[in-house]
């Protein structure tokens, strides 16, 4: 499965370079433009990532693009006097990571003193959390914020009557891992006016005690009775957010994301960034389509083509509807056949009956597509990912054209469903990272087959749907060697094989990370793989990533990162900020996929 060169191959070449793929010294002549080189990396790995997977030694930038590939003799010949060169160290290079499917302005605002971190093992040890947040708080009445209570980890969901005795006349929103539960202290059920006959919006959960009284955990839709009431952070405090996100970006190798679900307000802020070169990674964008046609309508509307704006930098690519939840212990994704306890989920789509909500569903992709705007859909349960899918082949029957409309998650997207989304060129964008976090721990709730089967990485891929991979952070931690490790093992976090049959290479996955990605974001042709002429966002990764034992993947570290020719990032040379050092900390003492808090798409989507 994997191949792996020892060093004596590597460096002097012959035969098994030849039968490897390696590129010959003449393509470092051939393809150079006139003139020396900005930067060189060398001594390296370096994956082209191509379809023919091309390996080669060294690689060359000019002018922000890939200038050559070749042998390190015959590249390094490029470098003159004012070339900076890099030494690889035998380790690997290949494009920059593109997360397909990140919340970049929630990121950088998932650490204290914005946000405090709840994924701990016990309710007694969240409390205490809570505890020292109210203690530390400069105001008697001010906001207490926590993400990532995980109710797979949890023996229950945190209560007002585990977080009413310690938390005072503070408000207390405790967002679950995923985004899509949220536990609140009686203070904010009071200012939400959460009683027992406060009846949930379409979609919501309001759960009750045995005597029909709310706990204060809220599920789904009935997180917007409470989201509407916190405090907002400040455009200063965003914009700090932000800047933070991207520097963590860097130092994980990550040259492009994708932000699903923004508002008109978070673009124009991108927007000023970009104009003023302060946005310092690659940004699509996707609009928040909202639960009905009519409010689509209005953002539509009201939306403006960005003005001068590089779109290699900043780019809105469509809209991202969310359609139903999660089929986790929340057991909010809509299933064709029920949860092993009898329940199911449903839509979030406005509409009384599920035809209704069906047809806003099917309406409100029909309006972004006769704009020309590609559609991305939070899909998780398949029922759900069917009825997406029916849409998008309803909305493309009226207008051809390569709109590259994806599912947004598609855990359990049926076999039938990938044919079709194979034939008609609709894409998936999977989470190995979220696998990882929840591995095994799902039978109890889905039962065994399903849980194998979630996220069919294998399947898809055999039958040909363009698959990209993505961390859904701050829901999991931006680390990709995490996803590619859980994509090729299935492992997870608290033991066991999730899915033996659906595991895919080493290479594979890292073409969901780059290659895959580029395509959904329709700029397959200018960057995702290291071929001559397209952008040079580069990874440098301090090890080999084919070679090395996948079990070793997220041990390996990024030695440097390269966006449009310019080194952003250095290990050697870079201080991580203290967030990032205590998050990473965390990730490799006990695998969790929670930076700090966290919120995903639906949170970002409702706020």
């Amino acid at each position: 499965m994997y191949h792996r060169f020892d060093r004596r191959q590597f460096l002097h070449g012959g035969a098994a370079l030849a039968a490897a793929g390696l590129l010959p010294a003449r393509a470092a002549h051939a393809d150079a433009a006139r003139g020396g080189a900005d930067l060189v990396i060398h001594n390296a790995r370096v994956l082209v990532l191509d379809k023919r997977f091309r390996i080669a030694q060294a690689v060359s930038v000019k002018n922000g693009v890939v200038q050559a590939l070749g042998r390190d003799r015959e590249v390094l010949r490029l470098a003159g006097r004012r070339t900076e060169v890099i030494d690889a160290g035998g380790g690997t290079v290949l494009p920059g990571i593109n997360d397909s499917h990140l919340h970049l302005g929630g990121f950088g605002l998932d650490f204290p003193p914005f946000t405090y971190e709840v994924d701990t093992a016990t309710v007694e040890e969240l409390v205490e959390v809570v505890r020292g947040a109210a203690q530390a708080a400069t105001t008697p009445d001010s906001w207490i914020r926590g993400q990532g209570w995980n109710d797979n980890r949890l023996p229950r969901p945190p209560r007002r009557a585990d977080l009413d005795p310690v938390s005072g006349n503070h408000p207390v929103v405790l967002t679950d891992f995923s985004g899509h539960a949220m536990a609140v202290n009686s203070v904010v059920l009071r200012l939400a006016g959460i009683t027992r006959d406060t009846v949930p919006p379409v979609g919501g959960v309001i759960e009750k005690d045995a005597d029909g009284e709310p706990t204060g955990v809220l599920r789904e839709t009935a997180q917007g009775l409470v989201s509407r009431l916190i405090p907002p952070f400040t455009d200063e405090e965003i914009s700090r957010g932000i800047d933070t996100a991207i520097g963590i970006l860097h130092s994980l190798g990550i040259t492009s994301v994708t932000e699903p679900g923004i508002g008109l307000d978070r673009l124009a802020m991108y927007e000023k960034k970009a104009r003023e070169g302060a946005l310092g990674v690659r940004l699509t964008a996707l609009l928040s389509a909202g639960v009905e046609p009519r409010l689509l309508g209005e953002t539509l509307a009201a939306y403006r083509p960005l003005q001068d704006v590089d779109p290699r930098r900043l780019r809105v690519a469509g809209v991202k509807i969310f359609a139903d939840g999660i089929p986790t212990a929340a057991k909010t994704a809509w299933l064709h056949e029920p949860y092993l306890d009898g329940s199911n989920g449903s839509l979030v789509i406005a509409g009384a009956t599920v035809r209704e909500q069906v047809a806003n569903l099917h309406e409100l992709i029909a309006i972004a597509h006769a704009k020309g705007f590609q559609v991305g859909t939070h899909a998780t349960g398949d029922a759900t990912i069917d009825a997406v899918v029916a849409g998008y082949v309803k909305a493309m029957g009226r207008r051809g054209g390569d709109p590259r409309h994806y599912v947004i998650h598609g855990d359990l997207t049926p076999e039938a469903t990938l044919r079709t989304m194979a034939r008609r060129g609709i894409g998936v964008n999977m989470n190995a990272t979220i696998k990882y976090l929840l591995g095994r721990t799902l039978d109890p709730v889905l039962g065994a087959a399903r849980t194998d089967y979630q996220w069919p990485y294998r399947t898809a891929l055999d039958l040909g749907v363009n698959v990209t991979s993505a961390s859904d952070a701050p829901v999991t931690f931006p680390t990709w060697l995490q996803g590619v490790q859980s994509a090729v093992l299935r492992e997870g976090r608290f033991g066991g094989v999730a899915g033996e049959a659906e595991r895919i290479t080493v290479r594979e996955a890292l073409a969901t990370y780059t290659r895959t990605a580029a395509w959904q974001d329709h700029a397959d042709r200018w960057k995702g793989t290291l071929e001559v002429g397209k952008a040079a966002d580069i990874c440098v990764v301090g090890g080999d990533v084919l070679g090395v034992d996948p079990h070793e993947l997220i041990d390996l570290p990024i030695d440097a990162t390269v966006l449009g020719g310019e080194v952003v990032y250095r290990r050697e040379a870079s201080a991580a900020p203290a967030a990032y050092t205590g998050a990473a900390s965390r990730w490799h003492a006990r695998g969790t996929a929670c930076l700090e808090g966290g919120n995903c798409c639906c949170r970002v989507a409702h706020s």
